[in-house]
């Protein structure tokens, strides 16, 4: 199995809000230990408007973690592509693709937090359309080698050539968050990678996965684990007090983004990936990798039976120790046994 982190930093002073509170070049030497332990990637939110100072930036902060790490994977987790014009987004994104030798996943969304449609002035109900005609155009700027025009009622691009070119061929692996089972499928037929939720109970998971396995099937295609990412909350607690104090970080986290995750417009509702459930403790206790390492290996253990081999790590306590004893005493149980052999030969 792999494991990776998911989150971001935070700059604001003082005390924790609803994340890890850690600063920007804090958070930095936290994805430098995290590689140094072995995890497989980091992918970084990208947010506005939320008053908790979650990371907006995401691909400037991507590119800053991409000069300071060498072997993590970095991914964005995700960028929403209705707020971003096609064309200077796959400008950056070749660039960090440059800038950390290949290591980037390109995690994108339509988006489903009503306050950021809402504060960019947009209608939500044409996310779906804008995301389609942008994602067209991304992949043909990732692909063409001649200079192209394009004209729609939204873009017009005349005589260009996107610059830098990509380094991994065709373009870094585009994943998707998807819930609903028309989203999931939709993925599939899209040839996307999947990235799930961290709210849904462990047994949905495993239903989700076989739905665009299922989806892949009817088309021809082959499914490959690897191509499916699911985030976890990550509650280390070695004690009743430290369950309980995880518990409360944890569920205002989630009370605070269940409040952002409400439509403000007339359109279609968007995916969620936060639970509506009222009862926090009872999303993590059904879902989250809690408690002590032998606890934390067992529900690693249902994920992994329910087809998991891909967890993002969502800590908000920020806790290099607890970065540690999940790398030192839960990962190892999960390594790949052939690649262990491999490697003693």
């Amino acid at each position: 199995m792999k494991f990776g982190l998911f989150g971001g930093a935070q700059a604001v002073p003082g005390e924790v809000v609803t994340e890890a509170a850690l600063g920007y070049h804090e958070y930095g030497d936290y994805i430098r230990l995290a590689e140094k332990l072995g995890y497989s990637s980091a992918w970084l939110v990208e947010h506005h408007f939320t008053g908790f100072s979650q990371l907006s930036a995401t691909l400037n902060y991507i590119s800053y973690l991409s000069g300071i790490t060498s072997k993590i994977r970095l991914g964005s987790a995700v960028v929403v592509i209705p707020w971003h014009n096609p064309i200077l987004l796959a400008e950056q994104i070749a660039t960090i693709d440059q800038l950390s030798k290949g290591r980037y996943d390109f995690g994108l969304g339509r988006g489903y937090r009503g306050n950021e449609f809402h504060g960019f002035g947009m209608d939500m109900a044409d996310a779906q359309e804008i995301f389609e005609e942008s994602v067209m155009l991304l992949k043909r700027s990732f692909t063409e080698t001649e200079r192209w025009s394009y004209k729609s009622e939204r873009w017009t691009f005349n005589d260009i050539i996107v610059e830098p070119p990509v380094v991994q061929k065709p373009y870094p692996p585009m994943w998707v968050g998807a819930g609903s089972e028309a989203s999931i499928r939709k993925v599939a037929q899209n040839d996307f990678n999947l990235l799930l939720d961290q709210m849904s109970p462990f047994e949905a998971i495993g239903y989700k996965i076989r739905m665009y396995q299922d989806e892949l099937d009817k088309l021809g295609k082959a499914y490959d684990p690897d191509r499916v990412a699911v985030t976890r909350g990550m509650m280390v607690a070695n004690n009743d007090n430290q369950r309980s104090d995880a518990h409360i970080l944890r569920g205002k986290f989630i009370s605070q983004v269940q409040v952002l995750s409400k439509d403000k417009t007339e359109g279609p509702k968007a995916f969620s990936p936060v639970g509506n459930s009222g009862d926090t403790d009872a999303i993590s206790e059904n879902g989250a990798v809690l408690g002590s390492s032998e606890e934390m290996c067992e529900r690693v253990g249902r994920l992994r039976d329910e087809g998991v081999q891909t967890i993002l790590l969502h800590d908000l306590s920020g806790s290099s120790e607890a970065l540690q004893q999940f790398a030192e005493e839960v990962m190892p149980k999960f390594a790949d046994s052939d690649a262990s052999a491999q490697a003693a030969e």
